[in-house]
């Protein structure tokens, strides 16, 4: 079965969602069955989001059940690694084990990125290395007791994290998404750390068709790489999802919300290639075909006007659907 999230609707400034409001509905997926986990999204300057961690803590404070996690953390790279393991360890513990981290290395590109970097004296291909040596350091200290590790950007011996990770290992997925049309070399490199470094992987903007492509190749790219093939491997899609009733006003309500957070203008058509808006029937007939290409779980985007609202239309008419 395919598990169903959601994505916190985090971003900040005009017309964000208010403090009290985000933490409503981290409770009421907590409290309704058929949603199995809560996304949290991540940036320091490049995008006005509430930092990840310090949401991260107050959704485990108000929540009980549902796993937690950032999707994802672009912002690993630059913060320093004993901060990142001492954050982490912090929230596996008072989440009681049901923290999953989602690393990325970001965007290398635009003038809020270019910014970031500048303020941190890293270019984006230093953000990166230290990104993969952090995801390093955190897997060897997760595994409890005293630790000592020798990398390009940090040092430490003897460390031991009090609180400890309750998960040990703990669990390190990574985002890679090529462009649809980009080549196979490409989507071979991108896929390349996924399956070297992730214990899981997550995407977005893609189609069954595409998904089930890629899928295969980090198979194969699994392999090469050492890593069992056999194993528990989850596949995440984040993924843009209106639902309602009345097909039609699906569609108007998720196009506005589109057109007021984005800079890209798309048609309602190109949107619903990957994106998930319509009836249940439609919406819950998407998610199946992207299950079918090896989707694992979904990273549910509320692309509404009315956050609340559409999660109280999911969870009564979509959850029992794909449940």
């Amino acid at each position: 079965m395919t598990e169903i999230g959601v994505v916190l609707p985090t971003r900040v400034g005009l017309g964000a969602v208010p403090p009290d409001t985000l933490l409503e509905i981290a409770e009421a997926v907590d409290r309704t069955d058929g949603w199995s986990h809560i996304w949290v999204t991540d940036s320091i300057i490049s995008l006005p989001f509430y930092d990840s961690t310090v949401l991260l803590a107050a959704a485990a404070a108000r929540t009980s059940r549902v796993r937690l996690g950032v999707a994802c953390q672009a912002s690993l790279g630059l913060r320093h690694p004993l901060i990142a393991a001492q954050q982490w360890a912090n929230l596996d513990a008072l989440s009681g084990g049901r923290m999953t981290l989602i690393a990325c290395p970001g965007e290398a590109t635009g003038p809020t990125r270019v910014k970031e970097l500048r303020a941190f004296g890293m270019s984006h291909a230093e953000k990166v290395r230290q990104m993969e040596e952090t995801i390093e350091f955190l897997r060897t200290v997760s595994r409890g007791g005293s630790v000592s590790f020798a990398g390009r950007h940090f040092s430490i011996d003897d460390l031991e994290l009090a609180p400890a990770f309750v998960q040990q290992p703990f669990p390190i997925w990574m985002t890679g998404n090529p462009p649809e049309d980009a080549s196979e070399e490409l989507v071979a490199r991108v896929l390349s750390r996924v399956a070297r470094l992730g214990d899981g992987w997550l995407t977005f903007a893609v189609t069954p068709e595409v998904l089930a492509a890629r899928t295969d190749t980090l198979s194969g790219l699994r392999v090469s790489a050492g890593r069992s093939p056999d194993g528990e491997f989850p596949v995440v899609v984040f993924l843009n999802v209106n639902v309602n009733p009345v097909g039609e006003q699906a569609v108007t309500d998720a196009t506005a919300a589109w057109r007021r957070q984005s800079t890209r203008n798309v048609s309602s058509d190109d949107l619903k290639k990957v994106a998930a808006i319509g009836s249940p029937e439609e919406v819950a007939d998407f998610i199946g075909r992207l299950s079918d290409a090896g989707a694992t779980a979904i990273a549910v985007n509320l692309l509404s006007s009315d956050h609340r609202t559409q999660l109280d239309m999911i969870s009564e008419y979509l959850l029992p659907l794909v449940a």
